[in-house]
């Protein structure tokens, strides 16, 4: 069975979200959910925006809130392995 948002916080996911990257996807720590999105840290989120105001680093460890509207996909994981079949070659099913 698939996690719920709320069992993830807490954990690293992998998301779509244009915001933190516009041509690939994020790993992000997902720290809290509200009613209309969800509170993450970033890294690809803190390197643009220290690119943007010209700085190096922070002093703090940047959140980012990201509405649902602006999340394509969140992918997080099971506890047991992915395998690529492919790899193994079995036929595609």
């Amino acid at each position: 069975m698939a996690p719920s948002l709320q069992e993830m916080v807490g954990q690293t996911a992998v998301i779509r979200s244009i915001p933190i990257n516009e041509t690939r996807p994020a790993l992000v720590k997902l720290l809290a959910i509200e009613n209309g999105g969800i509170w993450v840290e970033s890294q690809d989120a803190t390197e643009h925006w220290l690119s943007e105001v010209g700085r190096q680093a922070s002093s703090r460890t940047l959140a980012w809130f990201l509405p649902f509207a602006q999340i394509a996909w969140i992918m997080g994981s099971s506890d047991y392995p992915a395998l690529s079949e492919k790899a193994f070659g079995l036929p595609p099913q």
